[in-house]
């Protein structure tokens, strides 16, 4: 009763701080439409210099030695053939695309050289018959099409899609040509040149593209609205710390503080009271975010926000970063004495968390260094969280490092918080 007491208290205080309001819902809305219209144009035509892009050769051939030395002239693109050490394996490529840290695979399956090379002799056979050259040594059957395989991250530019895409093609061609030409002479030792037919060779291969998601999930590609909605509904989730820390310290100059202290005879159920009152607040902030994203942002022309599929992931991540912002915003109301020390401190290192998180620009296109620092901030964990939920309709389980993450801060900094407001009333 005493914790349902709190919070009944903080709900009256919210509602009759209009300002309060204004800053916990309008302003981040204000601040996410802003950014999804002035980046907008930067996420379409936004591309990156270069692509690290992993490459399973099960074929040992000549076909996977002629697509590697291609791919990797081309200098735009650096192929992984190994994991520490070790020779990538095809489920092991797959698993790295879909956790993000590589952007595309490039599969060439077992003995598709042998089989590509019997496919190209039996269309230069059937060529070389149409003229009436044919030599009695017809391979039978026809071939099926030989397919090669592109997993890609659903978070990877459409153009790099294309380019990856048909620059492969293009070199399959290319090698089935030399084939091709080296069949006829080898049958024709003067014949370089046949005129009158057409020759379809891009009917021998197919090169198939998958996105890295969770069973049969359609991806969503990255769009402005797509990165700031769920970024910048945890950066409004953290100012939570303006509201709380304000009347914390308000109740703690005037007295009100002490006094629920000497009624409940424990701090305990002040500070859980405040934890679960706002924690409830952030959660209301992302709902509201979040239809912003599915019914505003149409509206102003912008893409409507997906969602993913697995709706129990988002509840549960949303539940995590509003656990660590509300526990981050306590700590800081509990330990500076002013509020003034407060708002400020807490102003500036939640706008530092954010920019070092991925929540101004996408963790992609920061430098090493600030990529190396990026995993280090609460609001990256939440980010990664709902990119791979949103984006690459992950499940549960792939969601759960970053969740125990936020949690395991949450809790940290709410203990810490118990602890700190206990030492200070004893003294």
């Amino acid at each position: 009763m005493k914790i349902l007491a709190t919070m009944k208290k903080e709900l009256l205080l919210l509602i009759r701080d209009p300002g309060g309001m204004a800053l916990l819902f309008l302003m981040p809305l204000a601040l996410v439409v802003v950014m999804a219209l002035v980046q907008d144009n930067t996420f379409r035509e936004f591309q990156e210099t270069r692509l690290d892009v992993l490459f399973v050769d099960q074929d040992r051939g000549e076909l996977g030695s002629g697509i590697e030395e291609a791919l990797q002239s081309g200098g735009n693109i650096r192929l992984i053939t190994k994991e520490e050490g070790k020779i990538l394996t095809v489920d092991r490529a797959r698993t790295l695309v879909r956790k993000g840290r590589y952007k595309a695979a490039v599969i060439i399956p077992a003995e598709v050289g042998a089989a590509l090379r019997k496919k190209t002799k039996q269309t230069a056979q059937a060529f070389l018959a149409s003229y009436g050259f044919a030599d009695g040594e017809q391979d039978g059957k026809e071939s099926p099409r030989v397919e090669l395989q592109i997993i890609f991250d659903p978070v990877i530019k459409a153009n790099y899609r294309q380019s990856l895409a048909g620059g492969l093609e293009r070199i399959l061609t290319g090698l089935q040509a030399d084939w091709f030409m080296a069949e006829i002479q080898s049958r024709f030792g003067g014949i370089t040149k046949l005129e009158g037919k057409k020759i379809d060779l891009g009917k021998m291969v197919k090169v198939t593209q998958k996105d890295a998601t969770e069973g049969d999930s359609r991806a969503i590609p990255v769009n402005a609205v797509q990165h700031n909605v769920p970024a910048w509904s945890m950066f409004a989730m953290f100012f939570i710390l303006y509201p709380l820390a304000g009347n914390f310290i308000r109740e703690r100059e005037d007295g009100s503080m002490l006094r629920l202290r000497l009624i409940s005879g424990s701090t305990f159920p002040a500070i859980t009271g405040k934890f679960f009152f706002y924690l409830v607040i952030c959660l209301l902030q992302l709902v509201f975010m979040v239809g912003a994203g599915l019914y505003l942002m149409p509206l102003l022309g912008l893409n409507r926000l997906a969602l993913g599929t697995n709706y129990a992931g988002i509840v549960l991540a949303g539940l995590a970063v509003a656990m660590a912002a509300t526990g981050y915003g306590l700590l800081i109301a509990v330990y500076f004495k002013t509020a003034q020390q407060a708002l400020s401190f807490g102003a500036i290192s939640i706008v530092i968390l954010a920019a070092v998180g991925g929540v101004w620009v996408p963790v992609l296109v920061m430098p090493p260094v600030m990529q190396a620092i990026s995993p280090f901030s609460p609001l990256n964990w939440g980010l990664s969280a709902f990119n791979d939920l949103f984006i690459r309709s992950a499940s549960t389980s792939a969601i759960l490092p970053d969740v125990l993450k936020l949690t395991g801060f949450a809790l940290v900094a709410l203990l810490a918080s118990v602890s700190i407001h206990k030492a200070r009333t004893v003294l």
